[in-house]
């Protein structure tokens, strides 16, 4: 390395280095390998050095880098287990998410044919209809819903009790008066189709 030398030639070992004295780039026994990286000989000078790549491995920044190694495709997420207590807590969730005050959800088999129904309302008379006119449909397709359903509640073994206002509404819907008889009333309403309440 260039030491600075006084007005007589002397070597003065304690002086201060001028900026031109402290650039070494252009010492022949210093040779730049990357941006502000510089190898220096103690003796000979140097001739030719190796690029050393930005990562400072001391490899030519040509060469080939080693591949990576392949990755491991990384595991699914198994899927959850459909068990029928799994099936019933996701139901209960929905309902409850639902806001509504009334619903259903049905899985039924006709005849071999499964069939499912799911619905949700506030009102509960809209609920029953839906759930017992859906069921009649099921039953058969051919014979009106309502005939379907008064099949079912007269076979079942479980009594219906109408409220008055209906057996009224079904009195005025004839042209009988209090004066006829329970004959008539039936003669009235006993048509091959039936009446309705």
């Amino acid at each position: 390395m260039a030491r600075r030398s006084d007005d007589r030639g002397d070597t003065d070992e304690g002086g201060i280095l001028s900026p031109d004295e402290l650039d070494i780039s252009q010492d022949e026994h210093v040779a730049e390998i990357d941006d502000g990286r510089y190898v220096v000989s103690p003796g000979d000078p140097i001739d030719d050095v190796p690029a050393v790549d930005s990562r400072g491995s001391g490899a030519d920044a040509n060469a080939e880098l080693p591949p990576e190694p392949a990755r491991e495709p990384e595991p699914e997420p198994k899927a959850p287990e459909l068990t029928e207590e799994a099936v019933h807590e996701f139901l209960a969730t929905q309902f409850d998410d639902s806001g509504s005050r009334y619903g259903f959800d049905i899985t039924a088999t006709f005849d071999g044919a499964t069939r499912q129904r799911q619905m949700v309302s506030n009102d509960v008379v809209t609920i029953f209809e839906s759930l017992v006119l859906w069921y009649a449909q099921q039953i058969d397709g051919k014979t009106p819903v309502e005939e379907v359903l008064g099949i079912m509640l007269m076979e079942a073994n479980v009594p219906v009790r109408y409220p008055p206002a209906s057996l009224q509404r079904l009195l005025e819907s004839t042209d009988l008066s209090p004066d006829d008889s329970i004959a008539d009333l039936i003669a009235a309403v006993g048509d091959e189709d039936g009446f309705r309440l």
